[in-house]
């Protein structure tokens, strides 16, 4: 994802609310500017459906993150 960063290319990275302090302070040291959307934690536990629900609860936001990123 730094790579893709780097390279200015539209991208969003997905992470579990939990990790939120400290994916926040790992992108202040790593000047890493990527859009972040937090999901609910936890994802390792569910079922295939429970995963599709998460994904579709983070749709729209991860959709908005990338196209706000767009070049005009």
């Amino acid at each position: 994802m730094l790579e893709i960063d780097l390279k200015g290319l539209p991208a969003v990275a997905l992470f579990s609310e939990e990790f939120r302090s400290g994916v926040e302070a790992w992108r202040d040291t790593q000047g890493f500017d990527a859009a972040a959307v937090y999901v609910r934690h936890p994802i390792q536990p569910l079922l295939e459906d429970e995963v599709h629900a998460r994904a579709d609860e983070a749709f729209d936001e991860v959709i908005g993150a990338i196209t706000a990123q767009a070049p005009n």
